[in-house]
């Protein structure tokens, strides 16, 4: 049952480029203001760069919907998903804000869930959920869960990411009070943002539910690429010097990472797509 009364608003961040489908943007737009039983306050789009025709009928339909609902930014080049929250961020106007990504499908009780949850959680900061993968067919893969306490997530984050980046809801006030995506990092952002929140004392956690569905496309495997490897590497490596200390066995995840991310896409493609990676993070 949500808390109604409440006098929190809900912001949703979201970043749009070139390459994604028409269709996929429609539908996740869907999902964040159609189908919840709570809806946002304020639709914040940035749309990073230039974008094609189909795109821009989508953006047009939603805009002439939802008016001054939606806030639509406009980069005039791609300026990539870090810098382009970042804008995003100082058009926020909202208690809390709930990220979601142009591709994938919030579920409609999500939001009424977070906040709630949000609202009975004083403690909390940042507050994610159990994802659905699906791809293209719209078949369903894996089921992921993440920790469900601050002291689990603080734990987990030494092996992978404790939250979903496109599942997540925030308070504005962490941002007000300084933090920011790492603008060093175009990609893996995320697990920089929950190191830094870590490290500043806000406290994470993640519904036990699953409030997403999260869309693999084909070639994510091909796209995720050695630069990105090195890159999120460096982020956890800094990480957990930063938590840990120089002298840890904890090391040992990062650079067992970089290695699977290093090996035939036909390896990571069957790790990714059977249980064998949720039983390793369980472990």
């Amino acid at each position: 049952m949500a808390n109604t009364n409440t006098n929190a608003t809900i912001s949703v961040l979201m970043s749009v480029y070139h390459s994604e489908k028409a269709e996929y943007l429609d539908r996740s737009l869907r999902s964040v203001w159609d189908d919840q039983t709570l809806k946002p306050d304020q639709v914040v789009l940035i749309v990073d760069g230039p974008v094609g025709e189909d795109l821009w009928q989508v953006i047009k339909h939603w805009k002439e919907k939802l008016v001054n609902v939606l806030c639509v930014i406009k980069n005039e080049k791609n300026i990539g998903l870090t810098k382009s929250l970042n804008k995003g961020l100082q058009y926020v106007t909202c208690t809390y804000i709930a990220r979601a990504d142009s591709d994938d499908i919030s579920l409609p009780l999500r939001f009424e869930r977070q906040l709630d949850y949000l609202e009975r959680h004083p403690d909390l900061d940042i507050l994610g959920g159990s994802i659905q993968e699906f791809n293209e067919k719209n078949e369903c893969l894996n089921i992921r869960h993440y920790p469900l306490t601050h002291e689990q997530a603080c734990k987990y984050i030494l092996k992978a990411s404790p939250l979903a980046h496109p599942s997540v809801m925030m308070r504005k006030k962490i941002f007000d009070e300084g933090l920011r995506y790492n603008e060093k990092y175009r990609t893996s952002q995320d697990v920089a943002l929950w190191f830094d929140a870590m490290m500043a004392g806000y406290r994470i956690s993640n519904l036990d539910e699953i409030i997403l569905w999260f869309r693999h496309s084909s070639d994510v495997y091909k796209r995720r690429g050695h630069a990105k490897a090195w890159n999120e590497f460096k982020i956890y490596m800094k990480g957990i010097y930063r938590l840990k200390g120089f002298f840890t066995w904890n090391y040992i995840y990062p650079i067992s990472r970089l290695v699977f991310r290093m090996m035939p896409d036909g390896i990571i493609r069957f790790v990714y797509q059977s249980n064998m990676r949720n039983r390793m993070l369980q472990d």
